[in-house]
Parts: C-alpha cells; sequence; structure tokens
C-alpha cells in the first residue's frame, strides 16, 4: 500500500472502516502480520494508527451526536 494520505484526518472514515474490518479478519484468522508497523508510517494501514483514529472519531459522534446506544 503506497502513502496515500499524509495525516490520518486526511483518510476517510469509509477506509478506516474497511481497514477496521481487515483487521478484524486478521484477528479472526490468527494473521498478526497485519499488525506490523510500517517506517514511514502508513496512516490509512497502521493498525495502531487506524484503531485510535477511529476510537477517537467514534468518541466525536458519541459527544456530538448523543449516539450512546448500539445500533
Amino acid at each position: 500500500m503506497s502513502i496515500k494520505y499524509k495525516d490520518v484526518k486526511e483518510v476517510p472514515t469509509s477506509v478506516l472502516v474497511a481497514r477496521l474490518e481487515e483487521l478484524a479478519n486478521a484477528v479472526a484468522n490468527n494473521n498478526m502480520s497485519e499488525f506490523a508497523m510500517r517506517i514511514p508510517a502508513e496512516v490509512d494501514h497502521d493498525a495502531d494508527i487506524v484503531i485510535k483514529e477511529a476510537a477517537k472519531r467514534l468518541e466525536f459522534y458519541r459527544r456530538n451526536f448523543d449516539l450512546n446506544s448500539a445500533a
């Protein structure tokens, strides 16, 4: 995967969602190589960056749109 985005805030939520699904599948299939970090970091691919940004966005939506219940 190329370095398409310079900052994690530029990554569309849909791209983060797709990567989260890939990471979930990797865990289910015991493929921990998907969690390797790259140098330079790829903000739309590196698991630690993707998970952290997804958590930040979820918290933002929860606070601003009263999304406390599971849908």
